[in-house]
């Protein structure tokens, strides 16, 4: 019979490898991502690519 390995559940931070993208939040609301992603528990400033739709809206709201 072949052993399984039940995968380690994270509890905050991304659920998978695919969701290790750093998103951008405002001092007002630190746990909601511009794009609307729910940040709480995730690591500040992390070394992954950063969301393309939270740099858009970054980018919108400096430009007016």
């Amino acid at each position: 019979m072949p052993s399984t390995v039940k995968e380690r559940r994270r509890v905050d931070g991304p659920a998978n490898d695919g969701e290790e993208i750093c998103h951008i939040v405002t001092e007002e609301d630190p746990d909601t991502a511009l794009c609307g992603k729910d940040v709480t528990g995730w690591p500040w400033n992390p070394p992954w690519p950063y969301c393309v739709v939270c740099m858009d809206l970054m980018h919108g709201r400096q430009d007016g």
